[in-house]
């Protein structure tokens, strides 16, 4: 199954980076295309720094219908982050409370992350990144 970043739906949102055929194929070839609580708190905090919020709120809860599934964050999950939060920390290789709280859920829920930042993500040994520029 498929976890999409919050960059990946803005590239949908936005209808860049032929996201809404990428989106496409992916649901057919996994089935459900999900996201995590967090992924969906920065695509609102997106939406509030918008001229037109009540637009953006309408498109991104569209969106958000759309999906299969939103992956909460639950207490394995929050066991998982304060792990490899330490352990990015100890290797100085920080990545953000966000992003870390994303990856955890990912971890937990044996979900691989599709992102246009898989560069960043790498950093995370028990999480499946896969870079969306090369999906095609």
């Amino acid at each position: 199954m498929v976890v999409l970043d919050t960059d990946v739906l803005v590239y949908y949102l936005r209808g860049k980076n032929d996201s809404y055929s990428k989106m496409i194929n992916l649901k057919k070839k996994e089935g459900s295309l999900n996201t995590t609580i967090f992924n969906v708190v920065e695509l609102y905090k997106g939406c509030y720094s918008m001229k037109n919020v009540a637009k953006g709120l309408k498109k991104v809860k569209l969106l958000i219908d759309a999906l299969d599934e939103i992956y909460l964050f639950e207490n394995d999950s929050a066991e998982e982050f304060a792990k490899l939060s330490s352990d990015l920390k100890k290797r100085g290789k920080t990545i953000g409370v966000m992003d870390e709280l994303i990856a955890s859920i990912c971890i937990v829920n044996q979900e691989s992350l599709y992102s246009g930042n898989a560069k960043h993500f790498e950093r995370i040994d028990d999480l499946t990144t896969i870079d969306w520029s090369r999906i095609p």
